[in-house]
């Protein structure tokens, strides 16, 4: 009898799927570079982002989470997604971000006064809903979900001075042509 009862078992253990364990986070050196700037990351202040590619031995890292965010909805990668973290501000300062989080886990505020790494406005990472609610007030900004980050949140005009320079751009533009 007890050996029926072990057949269950047996099926179950034989159904079950292997699950890949995800790469860990890996910290920062002085030698790390932000993925589209190429400066190191340690000149920029704010929280970071990386992302582990698969088949690649080590994450790309980003200077600013906005970064992270857009190139994960960006559908040109050459590679698979593993996984993307990126720093806790929850406890952290701007010039000490915290510890790394999976970005899918953040609670992000989003349209604050906050400025990321490569002066672009940023999306502020918390893992903590009460922390990154105080930040709100203090800051400005909505709280916002990572599965609710739009493409176009990321991708499109950041700050007041991207749009004063995009403006500037297009009225050189317009007067070349006449």
């Amino acid at each position: 009898m007890n050996k029926l009862l072990l057949i269950p078992v047996f099926l179950l253990a034989a159904c079950k799927e292997e699950v890949a364990a995800l790469p860990e986070p890996v910290e920062m050196t002085d030698e790390a570079l932000g993925y589209y700037c190429q400066m190191a990351l340690v000149e920029h202040d704010g929280p970071k982002g990386q992302a582990h590619l698969d088949g690649t031995p080590a994450p790309i890292f980003f200077s600013q989470v906005r970064d992270v965010i857009a190139y994960l909805h960006m559908p040109e990668q050459s590679h698979a997604v593993q996984v993307a973290y990126v720093q806790d501000m929850a406890g952290a300062t701007w010039d000490e971000p915290g510890a790394w989080m999976p970005a899918r886990e953040a609670i992000y505020v989003a349209g604050s006064d906050a400025v990321g790494g490569m002066g672009a406005a940023e999306f502020v990472p918390f893992s903590d809903q009460i922390a990154a609610e105080a930040f709100a007030r203090d800051h400005g900004g909505t709280l916002v979900a990572y599965h609710d980050i739009r493409a176009e949140d990321v991708l499109g005009e950041t700050t007041p001075e991207a749009q004063t320079d995009t403006n500037d751009i297009n009225a050189r533009l317009n007067a070349l042509g006449q």
